[in-house]
């Protein structure tokens, strides 16, 4: 063996044993599927508490919406003549600055939105003599049979119970007015008599009881109304 030989064999013994020292520092294929199935979990678990916050939000939000609503066509119940009979006023409280910037679509002008895309109107009804101011809407939100169809319209309820002192009366109804069995009238406190159903003795569960007969319907009203 020459003497370039025995360096060059020496050279490349040296360096297999380093190499043959050095830790491998890769990842399984098992390890790298661990770690991809605990980020998945935590992903889930981060998009459902955001999706439950967001809705928190929207309910807190919907309940500023409708006690501004209420407040204002409460204020104004009065305001209008008889040359208003069966008319929609929603333009008129929109002209007054009554209603929520965002609850107005551009082109819409008898219609209002919630955050929840409830359409509401408010209307001046003459019917048998009797006059009233209406708040109005047929709440798609509840014709979905869902947890979160029952909480928007629980929210509805406790929002006109703050606004009891105010109001004639909240109408439900359900089935595009052919449901009787879903049909009913909940009374502010001026009108609360004996053997109706009022807010001021309303509790939580009789709100959700009547909520749930109109989660899944076709049509679900709700209808608040003032004495002209």
């Amino acid at each position: 063996m020459s003497l370039f030989d025995f360096f060059s064999f020496s050279f490349h013994a040296h360096s297999e044993k380093k190499q043959a020292d050095v830790p491998l520092c890769g990842r399984s294929m098992v390890e790298m599927l661990g770690v991809l199935a605990i980020i998945g979990v935590l992903s889930v678990g981060a998009i459902s508490g955001y999706s439950k916050a967001m809705f928190k939000y929207k309910l807190n939000k919907h309940a500023e919406q409708m006690n501004t609503l209420i407040n204002a066509v409460s204020r104004y119940s009065h305001s209008f003549s008889k040359d208003f009979r069966n008319t929609f006023l929603t333009s008129y409280f929109i002209k007054l600055g009554e209603v929520p910037v965002e609850m107005v679509r551009t082109g819409s002008v008898n219609t209002i939105y919630d955050v929840f895309g409830n359409a509401w109107g408010i209307y001046y009804i003459y019917n048998n003599n009797n006059e009233s101011l209406n708040l109005i809407s047929n709440i798609s939100s509840l014709t979905t049979d869902s947890e979160q169809g029952l909480e928007i319209c629980r929210n509805l309820l406790l929002t006109a119970k703050e606004n009891s002192g105010n109001i004639v009366y909240v109408s439900t109804l359900s089935g595009y007015q052919t449901d009787e069995q879903k049909q009913g009238n909940i009374y502010g406190d001026a009108y609360c008599t004996s053997g109706r159903s009022c807010f001021k003795s309303l509790t939580l569960d009789q709100i959700y009881s009547i909520c749930t007969k109109h989660i899944g319907t076709k049509s679900a009203e709700f209808k608040i109304v003032w004495k002209v």
